[in-house]
């Protein structure tokens, strides 16, 4: 992997700054011709930036992908990139957009929650919960030829957003895609940059024990809620996980892709980063915070099934 100069690439007239997070972000378009890193020809790109107070918050996107590929887990291409303009240098996450906008419609889960709840809480998302949630994607089955197998696909965002602790799995982090043959599919998992600690400098972490990280990791909730009215009871990231696990289908699909993740190539890959030029670098550090992460959290999910 390596540092994707962007500045050359063509805005987007329609989406040139794009609305949607906290982030700043902005609609390319790859050229005619691009050498290698699995980057596509032609085909538009989100350039995402770090919060301001955060600025290395961007390889969050990076490492996410990364993890998705070891897990099974169907997420967007993220690489690290720059974009310069008269501005200065801008340095963020280079992220394939997952649709194709000339012939399929893309459709924000918000939108369907607000159809059932038309007092849904847009800015806070707090009525965003599990139980509308299947009611949504059963009448998508119904209505829309939804292809996906709904609980695998939840499944997937428990074990993903439990291993990275991504609690920013909101309504407009997840959606649908709708095709031209009529068919239906629920997102990639997209939008993974509150995750992995980004907010934690790692010169004030690096004297924790096991106990203050565990301490640190079991606060993590999802965005999801359980019910539209209990705001309050936000389902935490491993109690996703036991739920979905007294399903013996899912206990088994679960179980077997945490054992099938090798996470020892997981971080190598990851480690990796830290050798890209960049002006703000992956550091060492910044790795090895995550890497006690990543490493702590995958040893919880593993209790789970114990």
């Amino acid at each position: 992997m390596r540092l994707i100069d962007v500045s050359s690439w063509a805005g987007d007239d329609q989406h040139e700054i794009f609305p949607v997070g906290a982030r700043d972000k902005k609609m390319i378009w790859s050229p005619s011709e691009v050498v290698n890193d699995g980057l596509k020809c032609r085909w538009p790109y989100l350039f995402k930036e770090s919060i301001s107070r955060y600025p290395d918050q961007f390889w969050t996107e990076v490492i996410a992908y990364i993890i998705s590929k070891h897990l099974s887990v169907e997420v967007p291409l993220a690489y690290p990139a720059i974009y310069t303009d008269c501005d200065g240098q801008h340095f963020g996450s280079l992220i394939e957009w997952f649709y194709d906008e000339k012939s399929e419609n893309f459709i924000h889960a918000e939108q369907f929650f607000k159809r059932i709840n038309p007092d849904f809480d847009e800015k806070l998302g707090t009525q965003h919960n599990l139980r509308d949630l299947k009611s949504i994607c059963r009448f998508l089955k119904q209505r829309a030829n939804l292809q996906n197998d709904i609980l695998l696909w939840l499944s997937d965002i428990a074990l993903f957003d439990c291993l990275i602790g991504n609690t920013d799995r909101h309504q407009e982090n997840w959606g649908v895609i709708f095709k031209p043959d009529n068919t239906s599919f629920l997102s990639p998992l997209f939008d993974n940059g509150t995750s992995l600690g980004h907010e934690r400098f790692p010169s004030r972490v690096a004297g924790w024990d096991e106990n203050r990280l565990k301490q640190y990791i079991d606060k993590g909730q999802h965005h999801l809620r359980y019910v539209r009215d209990k705001p309050e009871l936000r389902i935490k990231l491993y109690d996703l996980i036991k739920m979905l696990a007294g399903n013996e289908k899912l206990k088994t699909y679960m179980l077997n892709k945490i054992t099938s993740f090798d996470i020892v190539a997981a971080l190598d890959e990851i480690s990796e980063l830290t050798s890209i030029e960049c002006e703000v670098p992956f550091s060492k550090e910044r790795f090895d915070w995550v890497s006690r992460i990543i490493s702590m959290r995958f040893k919880l999910i593993k209790e789970v099934f114990k």
